[in-house]
């Protein structure tokens, strides 16, 4: 046999050789990674990027599916207000089409929740609709963006949060106490659990929330609303009061 004839002999034995090293070298780990693969499909516990947060899929879809969720009443309420009229002293249905927000609109909210990506849905409609989203993760922080930015309209909270490290239930309460002492002027509308809406509603209302809702629905309906009468003319530096002091 001619050298040549040797030289395409061990040619045509090199894939398969390669082939062969690769299956011997990966082989034994196949089992784990094909484990990996089925636990990581079974908990859907791959991440996806939405609003800038890092989600779960099964995060993702459950904020997804409570928007759904939640679109679907408000139009089974809408369509039973269009329904023959109630009889006299009958409640009307709870629920309002969102407004459009106008293209020369340019706003800025400040969320403050301790666990944003609870919300990166809700946040990420907000931005994609021209508004600006600030963040912040507790009253003290909320109460310093106040104080060192100006141009803030309205302010979005949760009620129960951890801070300090430590679970306060009426953390969003305590936030409007001290908006309310400290001067500043911004509508506040606490969105919260149908649990917390229940329990808190009254007292959120009257420390100075002006709205209470657990329906991204009703959030998106007020929030141009808020933000608009926000913009309504007064008296000059209402937008930024003194700098507040944190306690102790």
């Amino acid at each position: 046999m001619t050298a040549a004839r040797i030289i395409e002999a061990l040619g045509s034995l090199l894939w398969p050789l390669l082939l062969a090293v690769v299956v011997w070298r990966v082989a034994p780990h196949l089992p784990g990674l094909l484990g990996d693969l089925r636990e990581a499909l079974r908990t859907r516990a791959f991440k996806v990027k939405v609003g800038g947060a890092e989600l779960s899929v099964e995060e993702a879809t459950e904020q997804l599916r409570r928007q759904v969720s939640d679109l679907q009443t408000q139009m089974a309420a809408q369509l039973a207000e269009r329904s023959p009229p109630r009889a006299p002293g009958a409640a009307a249905a709870p629920g309002a089409a969102p407004q459009a927000w106008a293209s020369e609109d340019r706003w800025t909210v400040l969320w403050v929740d301790d666990r944003p990506e609870a919300n990166a849905l809700e946040m990420a409609k907000l931005r994609d609709d021209g508004v600006e989203v600030l963040q912040a993760k507790s009253t003290a922080e909320a109460m310093d963006v106040l104080a060192l930015r100006r141009g803030v309209q309205a302010i979005v909270t949760d009620l129960g949060r951890v801070e300090g490290g430590e679970y306060r239930p009426h953390a969003g309460l305590e936030l409007l106490k001290r908006l309310r002492e400290a001067g500043f002027p911004q509508p506040v509308l606490v969105y919260t659990s149908a649990r917390g809406v229940a329990r808190d509603r009254d007292d959120a209302v009257a420390a100075g929330a002006a709205t209470v809702t657990a329906s991204p629905t009703e959030l998106f309906a007020a929030l141009p609303q808020l933000l608009r009468s926000a913009a309504q003319p007064g008296p000059p530096g209402n937008d930024r009061p003194r700098r507040p002091t944190h306690p102790g």
